[in-house]
């Protein structure tokens, strides 16, 4: 695994933009992403350099690949912003929430090599709760995405909410044969919901709108055939 440099920008309600730069990130390690010195001075935290902006959209570009980009506040997921390869975009995305910046908050990234099996799936809730779910692959059978800030399943995690938009990041491809994305089931097996993978490698990945009610026991997963 490589260190790479992660760039990118946020956009605020005001329409201001907030760069981002921040290299040496080593791939596989969940990395916070600063503001761009040659810019902004000194690379600050995102909420230290503009408390009180309402971030509403932006980019985040990886060299390679990309699990994941997030607004950290005090250990939780405030909003996701979803990631892309450079060179692999055609348009600006949305925050899952828009975020007003408190000092402290933190844009964080996990970068990936081209070929890492990490499958990651973002979601919002009716509630305008956003959490995120890894699990990764690694030959024929079931992965369960768990919530990357617990560990736990989607069930502990959003028992009683409904989810609304859902983005599902594989680099599989015919690999995955649960319905060519992420499965939601229920507590006796059935499917609930499913979310279709983007590869971001390949193409910009893009929410789905959805309606998917969680409750206890449910379960998120991936289900390849190597």
């Amino acid at each position: 695994m490589a260190n790479v440099t992660i760039v990118g920008y946020l956009r605020t309600n005001t329409q201001d933009q907030i760069p981002l730069s921040t290299a040496s990130i080593a791939e596989g390690t969940e990395s916070t992403v600063t503001t761009d010195s040659t810019i902004t001075i000194t690379a600050q935290d995102v909420g230290t350099y503009k408390p009180g902006a309402t971030v509403v959209s932006g980019e985040i570009f990886c060299p390679n690949n990309c699990s994941y980009a997030y607004i950290l506040r005090q250990g939780l997921v405030l909003a996701w912003l979803i990631p892309n390869v450079s060179g692999v975009s055609n348009r600006e995305a949305r925050l899952s929430n828009p975020v007003t910046l408190r000092a402290g908050d933190q844009v964080r990234v996990m970068a990936q090599t081209a070929t890492n099996r990490t499958a990651t799936l973002l979601v919002q809730t009716a509630s305008g709760m956003s959490r995120i779910f890894t699990g990764t692959p690694s030959g024929a059978g079931t992965t369960n995405l768990l919530d990357i800030t617990d560990g736990n399943s989607i069930g502990d995690t959003l028992q009683g909410q409904t989810i609304v938009q859902a983005v599902f990041l594989s680099i599989d491809g015919s690999k995955i044969i649960s319905s060519g994305g992420a499965w939601i089931r229920n507590s006796s097996g059935q499917l609930a919901g499913a979310v279709p993978a983007s590869n971001p490698t390949a193409v910009e990945p893009m929410p789905s709108s959805v309606m998917i009610p969680i409750a206890l026991n449910y379960t998120a997963s991936v289900v390849t055939n190597a």
